[in-house]
């Protein structure tokens, strides 16, 4: 029978050499144990070891053995059916905490990733070359900064385009204070996720946001503003935040909103699968799901401990209505015949105590966030009834002056 081979580490051939020599008697026991840095117990416990079974006794016993941590073949590949046929396209963490918390398998996120990456299921991603950036300190307690912010993606993939994911998101504590799924990225829309969040919450100090149409007037004065020495109105949403005292700031760049940025890149990983995951389909359906479920859970997951732990929201004053304010507002001047007309609908205006006609006068049109309208004079609401819209009043009109010209034929074409 051939002599068995082995193989010893470095730090195993130092044990061997050094209680060799003490059991040769050049060295004693007590200077084994110094120079190994194992008690002197040890020495003699090797020594033993080593008279029985020669070199083979300074193996550790362990050595070729299984471990009795090792996770059995038929949950490795439970693990890979898993990722494959119900979780594809999760990240190796957000797999890892369903993993935990669905399936009961306790696994840490380290090994799922050397199992995955070693069978090619999860292949790397190859890293972007990073710039030099310039850290801004998160603001000291929630309520303080808000960051505004829309992502367009394809968050539900059974949709043929497109749709919209508007953020309201602390600064301070990285908390998601709102959201909303949307066809379409709106004034009117933008409004609905702060009104909700300002009525929930109260109202934060400053809004940072990018320099979208929807937030800043960026266009050039033209050559009838400059000669009149006017300029462009605010955005409905700047005039309707400065009325309630939240000051605007403005983004200079997509990195200035890095931290906005980078959580709309972990939601796009990892919404878009949970989504998918509970078979969800409709606009509606992922709305309920994000609100009641999954902000909870980006919450308590994502959130940080701000340095003052007192929020800073003011509160709403009492007699404000937030739909006065959050709404679009317009003005339009009274017509002789007291009527206006606001997006292609003519508006008559009733008769009132206050004043007898309002021919000329400059009037509010208030667009409320419901799709309502109000019609407001120096603050006072006006009544007024909906006409009809106007391409349709000038075919009555057209109508009219026909048949007073005696055309009998346009009675027989209708």
């Amino acid at each position: 029978m051939p002599d068995e081979l082995i193989t010893l580490t470095m730090k195993e051939q130092t044990r061997y050499e050094v209680i060799r020599d003490n059991l040769k008697r050049r060295i004693k026991a007590k200077e084994a144990s110094i120079m190994l840095g194992i008690s002197t117990r040890q020495v003699y416990r090797l020594k033993k070891r080593i008279k029985e079974e020669g070199v083979k006794g300074i193996i550790h016993r362990l050595r070729g053995r299984p471990s009795s941590k090792k996770i059995p073949q038929y949950i490795r590949d439970e693990i890979k059916r898993l990722y494959k046929e119900k979780y594809s396209g999760f990240n190796i963490s957000h797999f890892t905490e369903y993993l935990n918390e669905e399936e009961n398998i306790k696994v840490s996120r380290e090994y799922v990733r050397k199992l995955l990456r070693g069978e090619g299921i999860y292949p790397r991603k190859p890293k972007k070359q990073s710039k030099h950036r310039i850290r801004r300190e998160p603001s000291l307690k929630e309520g303080l900064l808000s960051q505004l912010d829309t992502s367009e993606h394809a968050w539900l993939k059974n949709l043929d385009k497109n749709c919209y994911l508007i953020l309201l998101i602390d600064d301070a504590t990285n908390k998601i204070q709102n959201g909303q799924f949307v066809l379409s990225d709106t004034t009117i829309e933008n409004m609905k996720v702060l009104e909700e969040f300002f009525q929930k919450k109260g109202l934060p100090y400053a809004i940072y946001l990018d320099r979208d149409s929807k937030f800043k007037t960026t266009r050039r004065k033209g050559i009838h503003y400059s000669l009149k020495g006017e300029s462009y109105k605010d955005t409905q949403i700047k005039r309707a935040l400065s009325e309630l005292g939240i000051t605007l700031i403005y983004a200079g760049s997509p990195q200035a909103k890095g931290r906005v940025e980078r959580d709309f890149q972990t939601l796009q990983d990892r919404l878009i699968n949970e989504l998918k995951l509970n078979k969800i389909t409709t606009i509606s359906e992922a709305n309920h799901y994000l609100k009641k479920e999954f902000i909870p859970k980006w919450n308590k997951k994502f959130s940080r401990q701000p340095k003052i732990e007192k929020p800073a929201y003011r509160k709403l004053p009492k007699g404000i209505d937030l739909s006065y304010i959050l709404c679009i507002k317009e003005e339009r001047t009274v017509y002789p015949d007291n009527t206006i007309s606001y997006k292609g609908i003519k508006y008559q205006i009733l008769p009132d105590p206050y004043r007898a006609s309002y021919a000329k006068a400059r009037v509010e049109v208030l667009e409320h966030l419901n799709g309502r309208i109000s019609i407001v004079y120096k603050g006072r609401k006006l009544r007024y009834r909906k006409i009809g819209s106007l391409k349709n009043i000038k075919e009555k009109e057209r109508f009219l002056e026909e048949l007073l010209k005696g055309d009998i034929s346009i009675l027989q074409k209708r």
